[in-house]
């Protein structure tokens, strides 16, 4: 396939805040960073590794590979361009494709008139090379491709994820007002907590943050449950480097060290959601679910991360009740947890000064368009309050 041989950009997007420790990512994996945005990640590669970014990212939203890159200065000229590549080498005659686009250019009022115009070219083609034609529409399900037309600058994509990669596809029950998984892994990397430590995760909720510690600890790779990615609908693609990708990743898994990995949460029914999301991860063996109170959270010896993600008075509590949590939650750090460093992720800065802890870092994140903090204590034996 012409347009999937060589070596092509790469844009990986991301949430805000995020942008480091993907950066970090793709570092690990020995992909070059092109260009680094707020929210992407520019990198270059082959198709192979763009398939595995999609298998192994655990902070990327999507893989994007840049099929083609030119000038037009209206619809027509991007039709004129976009009709001689080989659409069918990537589109069945009879398969399925959707269009989706950033449009800046002064021909353009309405995205969906260019979205048509890269859907008439595709279309036009395949018809004219195969007889007939596939069909196209809003669903994302299948092939994705995306227009980012600046001016005159013209780039397409090919979406080879599909939708995003947070979605693991061990999370049916995400339980009340749920951390993305991809958010819930830079929390994790900001921590800098790389399985060599305990972890405990006080409030977990449906426990995607001690799930994804696990993957972590285990080098499990994010993808190796989902079972559905835009590359799979390219014409005459084979699932079976898809799986050989996949087994390959399982030998290098490793099993459990002897840190402990421990969740805890007062709902019962929290609790129950979260065992049953940790099994369909495969990681229920290492984590210690507990129902009970945060602060009666049990806290091993050897110092570890603690990461808390409490209620911010938005979507789950009003702020006044919410104050004494946070304090409590303070007491309980200062009281139990001497020798680890403790991280709390909150979207409500007022509360968080209920902790009465000196911050030592803090890093600032978007948690489904709530501007968040993650604060971080270290509790060192006679930790400081806040004067």
């Amino acid at each position: 396939m012409l347009l999937l041989e060589g070596r092509h950009h790469i844009v990986v997007p991301c949430s805000p805040g995020i942008a480091q420790f993907l950066t970090r990512e793709l570092r690990d994996l020995k992909m070059p960073i092109i260009e680094e945005r707020s929210t992407s990640i520019t990198t270059k590669g082959d198709f192979t590794e763009a398939l595995k970014l999609n298998l192994y990212l655990r902070t990327g939203q999507r893989v994007l590979w840049r099929l083609a890159s030119f000038k037009a200065s209206d619809p027509d000229q991007l039709y004129e361009k976009l009709l001689p590549l080989p659409w069918e080498e990537l589109v069945a005659a009879d398969g399925y494709f959707s269009v989706t686009s950033v449009v800046d250019n002064p021909t353009i009022r309405d995205n969906r008139f260019a979205n048509l115009r890269v859907k008439d070219a595709i279309v036009d083609r395949i018809r004219r090379l195969c007889g007939r034609r596939p069909d196209s529409g809003p669903k994302r399900d299948r092939l994705v491709f995306y227009l980012f037309w600046q001016q005159d600058e013209v780039k397409i994509y090919l979406d080879t994820s599909g939708p995003t990669l947070a979605q693991r596809d061990y999370r049916l029950d995400p339980g009340k007002a749920p951390l993305r998984e991809t958010l819930a892994a830079a929390i994790i990397m900001a921590g800098g907590w790389n399985g060599a430590k305990n972890f405990i995760n006080p409030m977990c909720g449906s426990g995607t943050l001690a799930i994804e510690a696990a993957l972590i600890a285990q080098k499990r790779i994010p993808g190796l449950l989902r079972q559905a990615y835009s590359f799979q609908s390219l014409a005459g693609f084979k699932n079976m480097e898809l799986l050989e990708m996949r087994a390959a990743a399982l030998r290098k898994a490793r099993p459990d060290r002897k840190i402990r990995l421990i969740a805890s949460d007062i709902d019962p029914a929290m609790v129950r959601v979260a065992k049953e999301n940790a099994e369909r991860a495969g990681v229920a063996d290492v984590i210690e679910f507990l129902c009970c109170d945060f602060a009666e959270t049990p806290i091993p010896e050897g110092g570890g991360v603690l990461i808390c993600n409490p209620e911010y008075g938005h979507r789950l509590g009003e702020e006044e009740e919410l104050k004494l949590t946070y304090r409590r939650l303070g007491d309980f750090l200062k009281k139990k947890a001497t020798g680890y460093e403790a991280f709390i992720f909150s979207g409500n800065r007022k509360l968080l000064k209920e902790i009465g802890l000196r911050v030592d870092r803090r890093w600032s994140f978007d948690n489904g368009g709530i501007s968040c903090d993650l604060d971080a204590y270290p509790l060192y034996q006679g930790s400081r309050e806040t004067g």
